[in-house]
């Protein structure tokens, strides 16, 4: 069995999915008051559609995190998160290219060692998630601010008792 190649090196009309077909989070126009610190070198490295999406997810964590983030301390979590999201991006072109299952050695199917892999990132995710506050119970647990927004009863509360 031959190791896949990168969608971007491949050569001639094979499949004509492109990488510039990967969704790419849109950046928030809002970072809340957060400093956000420059993208890491790693992010450099990557190609074009990969690395917008990681700049993407960089930025809106940040601005999920708001001002409870530390800059230095931080931005080493929250990079493994964005890399982590970037490398299973690539997993899931790669099985969306190949399948989930592929032929063993002996001409059996078997399921992609590319699913394996994937897999283990995916059961890293959540953890990172938790630690950065990126669901509700975490962010409750870490005391990050939700955004409230008020009910036309609670307005209308307010101005009764002015």
């Amino acid at each position: 069995m031959s190791r896949v190649s990168d969608p971007d090196r491949r050569l001639g009309n094979g499949n004509k999915t492109s990488l510039s077909d990967v969704p790419v989070p849109v950046k928030p126009t809002n970072i809340l008051k957060s400093i956000v610190p420059a993208y890491p070198a790693t992010f450099g490295e990557l190609t074009r559609p990969y690395r917008l999406q990681a700049e993407a997810h960089w930025n809106s964590i940040w601005a999920v995190g708001a001002d409870a983030y530390h800059t230095e301390g931080d931005a080493f979590i929250i990079e493994r998160y964005v890399s982590l999201q970037v490398r299973r991006s690539k997993l899931m072109a790669m099985i969306e290219i190949d399948g989930w299952m592929t032929e063993g050695s002996q001409g059996q199917s078997v399921a992609n060692p590319v699913a394996r892999l994937l897999l283990d990132i995916e059961g890293k995710l959540p953890g990172l998630e938790d630690r950065l506050g990126l669901n509700p119970e975490a962010r409750l647990r870490l005391g990050l601010a939700a955004a409230e927004t008020k009910s036309k009863l609670d307005s209308f509360r307010e101005d009764i008792d002015e």
